[in-house]
């Protein structure tokens, strides 16, 4: 007796920013992939830029129905977490960047809502980066599979790591230059203590060197600032939070690497970076590449009090993006905190502006004054003072 076998075929569209189905380059790209003749040019030295957006109809599988959603992006050796936001429609707008894998490594996505009792899965999905034109980014919809509703948005873009312009950075160290890594502060870590807190502090290994910085003692949200500088030798840069405990052996808060070859020199890099291995928390970083030849230069036009203005411009941004963050977890304790320092940026940049302006008479002045020496030295100046 013969038994028939249906095979039922299911084709998921992905759907771009401005609502159109066009995958002619993914099918070119899936059909090369099969065949193994691929055209593409080689993928060494390029870099994987991915924004996670936002999602949308997002499900949880908890009985009370909120939904708590982070994603976890796994690309080559690269693991990247976002952080968690309390919605099914979540925005994240967070950047993450990959070393570019040739041949047909997959971007594996999976998303989570962080639970009390552990945190559930809702949904998976995996992309073909193959084929990734530098200069052209894709803006795609991606749909979550093994779950029956909830989107990912994310914008994915190749770049040049040698761009020609040198605009980039480059992907060795400057042989003379130097890292100046600057710790800020960390937030929403996890609880290493019974008491719900934790006695963080930071080891930084690059290369071969090992630096680490001061205990912030029962809290959740440290706050270091402090600044350390390694010889710009391209070595990876890496971040280890851990509970110090005079009692027990120090404990993994978590981790990260910080990219830093491609920044351009002598400008600084504000971020905050998502740790992993843990389920949550972040570090708040500054990275500067300093190289001497070039600061020399720049330092003959720069104007330090317009720079300062920038600075303290980046700080209220970081801020008010902070404090948003605070206001969506329901942090009192840690508004409270984040008003007190925006308050305190708020006169800095008023100070700042005052320097400016009377930085801007004295040059008007000094303008003025040059014009009147002009003036009476010119000839006809002479010609009618002689007569």
């Amino acid at each position: 007796m013969l038994k028939l076998l249906t095979v039922r075929l299911v084709l998921k569209e992905w759907q771009f920013s401005d609502g159109s189905h066009n995958l002619n380059h993914l099918r070119i790209s899936s059909q090369q992939s099969l065949y193994g003749s691929s055209n593409y040019p080689s993928t060494a030295g390029r870099k994987v830029n991915i924004t996670v957006v936002e999602g949308k109809d997002l499900i949880a599988k908890e009985k009370s129905g909120k939904c708590n959603p982070y994603v976890k992006l796994q690309y080559g050796k690269g693991l990247q977490r976002t952080m968690t936001v309390h919605s099914p429609n979540p925005l994240w707008s967070q950047k993450f960047e990959f070393n570019e894998v040739a041949g047909d490594e997959y971007l594996k996505i999976k998303c989570y809502s962080e639970e009390i009792l552990g945190d559930d899965s809702i949904g998976s999905a995996r992309i073909s980066l193959e084929g990734l034109v530098e200069g052209s980014a894709r803006d795609v919809w991606i749909p979550l599979e093994k779950v029956n509703s909830g989107e990912l948005r994310l914008q994915i873009e190749a770049i040049r790591v040698n761009d020609q312009e040198g605009s980039r950075g480059s992907t060795t160290g400057s042989g003379n230059g130097l890292i100046e890594l600057v710790l800020v502060e960390a937030r929403d870590l996890v609880a290493a203590d019974l008491r719900g807190t934790s006695d963080p502090y930071v080891r930084v290994h690059y290369g071969n060197l090992k630096r680490r910085t001061k205990v912030m003692f029962k809290t959740l949200n440290p706050q270091w600032n402090q600044t350390l500088e390694f010889p710009d030798d391209g070595s990876p840069l890496e971040l280890h939070v851990k509970d110090h405990n005079s009692l027990l052996p120090t404990s993994s808060i978590g981790d990260c690497v910080v990219e830093y070859l491609m920044l351009p020199p002598n400008e600084m890099s504000d971020k905050w970076i998502p740790l992993q291995g843990v389920k949550r928390g972040e570090i708040h970083i500054q990275i500067t590449r300093k190289v001497p030849e070039l600061l020399k230069k720049s330092s003959l036009d720069a104007d330090p009090s317009f720079c300062k203005s920038s600075q303290i411009s980046s700080q209220i941004k970081q801020s008010i993006t902070k404090l948003q963050s605070l206001i969506e977890d329901g942090n009192i304790e840690g508004l409270s905190t984040a008003l007190t320092d925006l308050e305190a940026l708020g006169y800095e940049r008023e100070k700042n502006m005052v320097q400016l302006e009377n930085e801007q008479m004295l040059l008007l002045d000094k303008i003025k004054d040059l014009g009147q020496e002009i003036s009476n030295s010119s000839p006809s100046s002479s010609r009618s003072s002689g007569s």
